[in-house]
């Protein structure tokens, strides 16, 4: 016999309208080096943009391996359990971005885990 409870959560996940369901694809990850280096460390620049019209909030990125010898400005990226938390949770703007820089001695791949649409 099935679950009542699920059934019931299914019907209304099929109530929610297609903008409230996370939208990962919406955010973009771009990286350089900006040239600086210290030692063997470079200094590298992150852009995490909202390439979706509506603005996305709880944007989450996963970075597995991810250092730096710089602190990086927390209202920007912060730790959120095993990944990481964007701009606090607060909504970004369509087109909008989000940049800081790090410091290590090779790049961190950062990938999108998803967000939330705030339209």
């Amino acid at each position: 016999m099935a679950d009542p409870a699920a059934a019931l959560k299914f019907f209304f996940l099929l109530l929610l309208p297609a903008s409230s369901l996370e939208q990962p694809g919406c955010i973009q990850v771009n990286q350089r080096t900006t040239g600086a280096f210290q030692g063997f460390d470079f200094e590298f620049e992150v852009e995490i943009e909202n390439a979706c019209a509506c603005a996305q909030r709880n944007v989450r990125v996963d970075a597995p391996g991810f250092m730096t010898q710089r602190p990086v400005d927390p209202a920007a990226l912060r730790r959120n359990g095993e990944g990481f938390l964007v701009a606090g949770g607060d909504p970004i703007a369509g087109g909008a971005a989000v940049r800081f820089t790090y410091w290590w001695d090779h790049a961190t791949f950062f990938i999108p885990a998803g967000s939330l649409p705030a339209c």
